[in-house]
């Protein structure tokens, strides 16, 4: 009677456990994925300007020099964040209106290797929110 009692007891920790690995196994990936996770503030700018500071074309502000950059020239958007740059990938709507502007930026890193030695790209950025600072 003992042993079946204690056996029982042992099927049913065993059983317990099993149901909870599915779980624990949740909870380790989402915590891999949300180590990811940023909040960068910096200068929405376009990568064929790297770290310096843009002057405006002839006829436009710095904001649509930075639109003609990333949608004519072959740039993309990137932000530019004290001797960091971060490619942005995400709504390119959204971005063109804050071209040239400080923001905060909420989003995924992804890293991605560089070969530039004259700046310091940290990675792709996929962006689930872009909020204006106030400079």
């Amino acid at each position: 009677m003992k042993n079946t009692i204690s056996t029982r007891i042992s099927l049913l920790a065993i059983a317990g456990v099993l149901a909870m690995a599915p779980m624990i196994s949740a909870q380790s990936s989402s915590m891999k994925a949300d180590a990811n996770a940023v909040s960068i503030t910096g200068r929405v700018s376009c990568s064929r300007f790297g770290l310096g500071s843009v002057s405006a074309r002839k006829g436009m502000s710095v904001a649509q020099t930075i639109q003609y950059c990333a949608n004519f020239q072959g740039g993309e958007f990137t932000l530019v964040s004290g001797n960091k740059i971060y490619k942005l990938s995400g709504d390119t709507k959204v971005l063109a209106k804050m071209s040239g502007q400080t923001v905060q930026v909420a989003g995924r890193l992804v890293p991605e290797p560089t070969d530039t030695a004259a700046m310091v790209q940290m990675g792709t950025v996929a962006i689930t929110d872009v909020v204006p600072t106030k400079e």
